[in-house]
């Protein structure tokens, strides 16, 4: 008996032991935290002030209570389920958890294809030989088996209290952290448990790059982040190694998300020939005197509510043709794209026509319609950027710049004394893209889409079949190929059913979506039987019946009335191009990539500084060259970046970068060559495909 007494006295000392452990480290605790969030306040005001705006002063939406396991490591409980971030381990579970993502985890790879080069394009041609020369690399090096020990890119979802952020710095030099939080509350905890400070005084001593993104819906951090992306260099998105920090539903929806659209990510680069070319139509089409938009200015209001029917080339066009017939009188009739051969063929006219690719496939595709009255009394919509022969096929056109190229760019600088006209986003990738955004700007309130389908139902039946995409069977195979080899998403049709969709459509309907969510009041029916559209509504165009009869030369004469020529040459753009300036920009990177290398974060760290190049000359007058480069070398540092982190061993993975190099600098030397010729790159080239467009 008087054994168990003693075991029971001695297993109450136990206890009472550790609880006084327990409050001496929680009375520890209640002095270190305060000033450890003290600390990494101070740290984030000197390196990310937001961040300190945003926490000084917190006050967290759901309470929790910080406390300490027996090992003595901070932990934190929310009080309404009393649930705890972490176990009785805290340290451990986090450092285990970094030691599997290193050991079994890998690097996210985005590559590009082989591409036919039918243009002759530079930039495709040097892209072309580095896709090469990666592939025969993979074919015979041993590619890498486990996370290296410097990565250019990490992602990492979920801050927790921060401690696996320790162990991962410990492991592996990252070049730049975005660390994703939904939960504002959570990250607040962790400025009181994980030592910010000295990591922020690290990263900046080393020059590497932290993107902290923080926000209550998948929509904020999505765009956050393709924000912080684009601003620190497009090409990160390859290579980048992802793990996360705890997991609930938020943070699984969230990396669900993330890869998801992480395609979006790469879609609208641009590149370098395709901006001289840009530059060279918008010049040109000014040469010409052909009207712009002005800015600010709309039809007047007795005519916004007048219906525009949005007509694309989607496959379900054909079984809308009838009902746009019937109301042809009563409603403007925009026709977009190759969808104008679909109306010619049944003999129906629209009223406007626009365009959006810049190359000249576009003209000779009007001109293989082979009805130059059809289009005469047309009016024309399209942006700067447009082949400038265009124009010529139309009595009425009316263009206007489109933003983000750097044409605007040009004029908007050099020339603010001029009157101000219209600059236009959500006018691509897709040709339909102008058809919703042209009207709208324009003040357009009821838009109604045929057609826009964004993808096709049946396979043989992947655009309108009255169109010059089925003008022969050799051709609708060949177009129609060139479609489904890339197709790869369901998506929710717009009355019932699926749509397979591909990188392009999707991009397309999600900048529709974006268009109309910016214009709340638009009102925009989708009759098309493809994608649905958010923000569009669902409408059977058996519903559609319209009674008046609409003035439409009195609206296009409205529409006209809003533009005007711009009086400049390319005489007067000349001397704002900055030759020498491009030189002095091309000589220094040229010089920075001619020496040897010792790691391969030293040349990932030599691409983010050309890409701060970049960064630096957008903010001054020079800043179209930033946009010029920016998208060719977005692809050739994606590619660089690939290489550089794909195969064993640091030290012959630096041998192996040398051929990559090499191809580099022979395209900055080719883009040095062709720079001053900027003005004179209008294309002239016969697209190839145009032969499957012919008639048999």
């Amino acid at each position: 008996m008087s054994e168990n007494i003693d075991d029971i006295l001695e297993k109450a000392e136990g206890v009472a032991l550790r609880l006084k452990e327990r409050a001496e480290q929680e009375a520890a605790m209640s002095v270190a935290l305060p000033l450890r969030f003290s600390q990494n306040i101070a740290a984030f005001r000197k390196y990310i002030p937001h961040i300190a705006d945003m926490y000084e002063s917190y006050q967290p939406s759901r309470p929790f209570r910080f406390f300490c396991n027996e090992n003595g490591q901070p932990n934190m409980a929310w009080i309404d389920d009393d649930v705890a971030v972490y176990g009785d381990e805290p340290y451990l579970i986090c450092e285990t958890l970094v030691k599997e993502f290193m050991d079994k985890g890998g690097l996210s790879k985005f590559s590009f294809s082989q591409e036919a080069n039918p243009l002759g394009f530079m930039h495709v041609e040097y892209l072309n030989k580095l896709n090469a020369y990666l592939d025969d690399l993979a074919a015979r090096e041993e590619p890498l088996k486990k996370v290296p020990t410097e990565v250019p890119t990490a992602l990492v979802f979920g801050v927790g209290l921060g401690y696996h952020l320790g162990y991962l710095y410990e492991q592996c030099k990252i070049g730049t952290l975005f660390l994703f939080e939904p939960d504002l509350d959570l990250f607040y905890a962790s400025l009181f448990c994980f030592d910010w400070a000295p990591l922020l005084d690290y990263l900046y001593k080393e020059n590497l790059g932290l993107h902290i993104l923080l926000g209550q819906d998948e929509d904020t951090i999505f765009n956050d982040f393709a924000s912080a992306i684009h601003s620190r260099g497009s090409f990160l998105i390859a290579n980048a190694f992802i793990m996360w920090g705890y997991q609930n539903d938020k943070i699984k929806y969230l990396i669900e998300r993330i890869q998801r659209e992480y395609y979006l990510l790469v879609m609208g680069w641009g590149f370098f020939d395709d901006n001289l070319i840009a530059l060279s139509h918008t010049v040109d089409n000014l040469e010409r005197t052909v009207p712009f938009l002005v800015q600010g200015k709309k039809i007047p209001s007795e005519y916004n509510r007048t219906p525009v029917f949005v007509i694309a080339n989607g496959p379900s066009l054909d079984a809308s043709l009838p009902v746009i017939e019937r109301n042809k009188e009563k409603a403007i009739l925009i026709s977009c794209g190759s969808a104008i051969s679909a109306l010619h063929k049944v003999g129906i006219k629209p009223d406007i026509h626009v365009e959006t690719e810049r190359t000249k496939v576009v003209y000779d595709f009007l001109v293989n319609m082979n009805d130059p009255d059809y289009l005469r009394d047309i009016l024309f919509l399209s942006t700067d950027v447009i082949h400038p022969y265009c124009s010529t096929l139309f009595d009425k056109s009316a263009l206007m710049f489109k933003l983000s190229e750097p044409g605007v760019i040009l004029y908007h600088v050099n020339f603010p004394h001029l009157p101000k006209y219209a600059a236009l986003g959500g006018v691509n990738p897709l040709v339909g893209n102008i058809g919703v955004s042209a009207p709208i700007h324009l003040g357009f309130k009821n838009i109604y889409l045929f057609g826009l389908d964004n993808g096709y139902k049946n396979k043989g039946h992947h655009h309108s079949k009255f169109s010059a995409y089925y003008n022969s069977d050799k051709g609708a195979e060949v177009l129609g190929e060139l479609m489904y080899g890339d197709s790869q998403w369901q998506h929710e049709g717009n009355f019932g059913g699926v749509v397979i969709s591909n990188a392009m459509f999707n991009t397309s309907r999600k900048v529709i979506e974006q268009v109309l969510a910016a214009n709340e009041h638009v009102q925009c029916f989708n009759c098309s039987d493809g994608a649905k559209i958010e923000k569009a509504r669902a409408l059977p165009d058996s519903e559609i019946s319209f009674s008046k009869v609409i003035d439409k030369t009195e609206i296009i004469q409205q529409i006209m009335q809003l533009s005007a020529s711009i009086p400049l040459s390319k005489e007067d753009f000349k001397p704002y191009l900055d030759v020498d300036f491009f030189d002095v920009l091309v000589d220094k990177m040229m010089a920075e990539w001619q020496h040897d290398f010792s790691s391969r974060n030293e040349i990932n760290q030599l691409m983010l500084r050309n890409m701060g190049y970049l960064s630096q000359i957008a903010v001054t007058r020079q800043k179209h060259i930033s946009q010029i480069m920016i998208g060719s070398m977005n692809y050739v540092f994606t590619l660089l970046s690939s290489i550089l982190y794909s195969f064993e061993g640091e030290e012959k993975t630096i041998e192996l970068m040398r051929p990559a190099i090499c191809l580099w600098l022979d395209f900055l030397a080719k883009a040095k060559e062709m720079y001053p010729r900027s003005f004179d790159s209008v294309d002239m080239i016969d697209n190839e495909f145009m032969s499957f467009f012919r008639k048999e």
